[in-house]
């Protein structure tokens, strides 16, 4: 279905062309017919399907369409974080462009007075954060009477982040509202309840995930070991050369300045979205990557869903995701607006039961690509480093940690930035523990063990290629213990030599794991052979 063939405004149909929107995505064909006739909806699909334009268009068309003047402000969006506001207010001006109606945009970190001026700019449609916007009814005297349609993106993170109680008083004070619209990715406990609460009748959207993602995303699998990832991310952005932007996600917020300051020594521009930075320098640091200032963006979670940016050819996930959930709102960073998109996904000994996960969660297995056996060194030669004279988030604390000192402590974020800690809070989990001593932050090992085999001194000595490890040395990190209950040699051996794409590199030999878990007696076996010895 095309947008024209639908029966909107025509100030929007004027927005649409010059936006240059023509075809529908699923959930759009699927929910703004039923919206524009005022029925209340609940939209299950996962980012990057389209849904702001879903819940925006119906809203607009309402309002402009109305026999009499509407009181103003006519319509509230709320979003669980800073960044998907500013994008949702962004994507509501566009189509509001040709109308003398403005935009609102109520979120923490900035200040009250411009917020202000924009509501008594003949603001139509409030987007905003449930903390501030409360803060503004409660101490600013900003009324939600008017208010007649009621949008919720991202409902189920707002559950996640503890907006719960929030929603509830949000909903009370609008009182007088005709429409409500709940859109979110899975359908929780606590999505359902308020759904059956605050909306009448719902009719339910729903759109396949995997379908978006096989349809769309090109994913690759890249089985390596811990210490080979950066290696191989540094030749492949420096060889696999995109037209667009990529983003690369890892699970730790002190892993992204070594991975930001290694990709600029060797002239790659890249920045990193991490809680470190304040409100204002995470909207221009966003605003710069989508100007095409950096070409790639490391972020953690933060940033897996709320940046829509139509550009992003290409997601790199540097750990897989612990919530695999997550993997689908990561890659859903890339082909968007209708486009192609690939996903590359680098795997270690770490990763496997993330692994496990999201396969089981896609009910498909990731394609394994080939290893290029090049790319498991750094590059040699010289390189042009870029923005030497710029500080990188969190780089102070990642250099006192390397340095054995305590500024690597991770602060606690505020409550927009509770969408890292998920991945924060399984820091000591991370590679790094496992650097060489003497390795200095932002410089690359001069000499590394890899597939090839070949020995370069006793640096090397302490690193095993992961090929070799056993699923007790994955798990724990130690070599098992003898018949004695004493550790064995821990001196660990050198990898030996495998051929190019060796299957044996695959690190995740799922029957030899489901064998081990079967030998395990469950906790609920064990609690009841204590009761029979009594």
């Amino acid at each position: 279905m095309k947008f024209n063939e639908l029966p909107f405004h025509e100030s929007l149909k004027k927005a649409l062309d010059k936006i240059g929107y023509t075809e529908l995505t699923p959930i759009q064909a699927k929910s703004i017919p039923f919206a524009m006739e005022g029925n209340d909806l609940t939209g299950l699909a996962q980012t990057g399907t389209g849904k702001t334009m879903a819940f925006l268009l119906p809203t607009l068309h309402r309002l402009l369409s109305a026999e009499e003047e509407e009181a103003l402000p006519y319509a509230l969006v709320l979003a669980p974080t800073r960044e998907l506001t500013i994008q949702i207010a962004e994507e509501a001006k566009k189509l509001l462009e040709f109308t003398d109606f403005g935009v609102a945009t109520i979120i923490g970190g900035t200040d009250y007075k411009s917020q202000e001026q924009a509501l008594g700019n003949k603001a139509c449609i409030i987007v905003a954060t449930p903390g501030r916007l409360i803060d503004f009814v409660k101490n600013h005297g900003l009324s939600l009477e008017n208010i007649k349609v009621v949008i919720l993106d991202e409902a189920d993170r707002m559950f996640d982040m503890g907006f719960v109680q929030d929603l509830k008083y949000i909903f009370h004070k609008c009182k007088n509202r005709k429409q409500s619209l709940l859109f979110s990715a899975t359908l929780s406990y606590e999505v359902v309840r308020l759904a059956s609460r605050y909306l009448n009748e719902p009719i339910e959207v729903h759109i396949n995930p995997e379908k978006v993602i096989t349809e769309r995303i090109d994913q690759t699998l890249l089985h390596l070991g811990r210490e080979e990832k950066l290696p191989y991310l540094v030749n492949s952005l420096l060889n696999d050369q995109i037209e667009g932007l990529g983003i690369i996600f890892t699970n730790y917020k002190m892993n992204i300045p070594k991975i930001v300051s290694v990709l600029r020594k060797y002239g790659i521009t890249a920045t990193g979205l991490s809680s470190e930075l304040d409100q204002k320098k995470r909207i221009r640091l966003l605003r710069d990557f989508k100007a095409g200032k950096y070409k790639y963006l490391i972020a953690t979670d933060v940033a897996s869903r709320g940046i829509d940016i139509e550009n992003i050819d290409v997601v790199y996930n540097y750990d897989l995701p612990q919530d695999a959930e997550n993997y689908v709102h990561r890659i859903g960073r890339t082909a968007r607006a209708g486009r192609k998109g690939q996903s590359i996904g680098l795997c270690s000994e770490t990763d496997y039961t993330e692994l496990e996960r999201i396969e089981k969660y896609l009910n498909s297995k990731i394609p394994v690509g080939e290893i290029r056996e090049e790319y498991l060194e750094f590059p040699t030669g010289e390189f042009t480093p870029v923005f030497a004279d710029e500080v990188i988030p969190g780089e102070k604390k990642y250099q006192d940690r390397e340095r054995g000192g305590r500024g690597g402590k991770p602060r606690q974020g505020d409550r927009q930035g509770r969408g890292e800690r998920s991945g924060d809070r399984n820091e000591h989990r991370s590679g790094d523990r496992n650097r060489h001593k003497g390795k200095s932050g932002g410089h690359p090992p001069a000499k590394m063990s890899h597939p090839g085999g070949h020995s370069h001194g006793p640096a090397n000595e302490g690193h095993k290629h992961p090929a070799k490890m056993t699923h007790h040395e994955f798990k724990h990190g130690h070599p098992p213990k003898d018949g004695k209950g004493k550790h064995q040699n821990k001196k660990k051996e050198q990898g030996k030599s495998y051929q190019k794409n060796d299957p044996r590199r695959n690190l995740f030999d799922i029957n030899e794991v489901k064998q081990s878990k079967k030998q395990k007696q469950s906790i609920w076996k064990r609690i009841l052979s204590i009761f029979k010895k009594d």
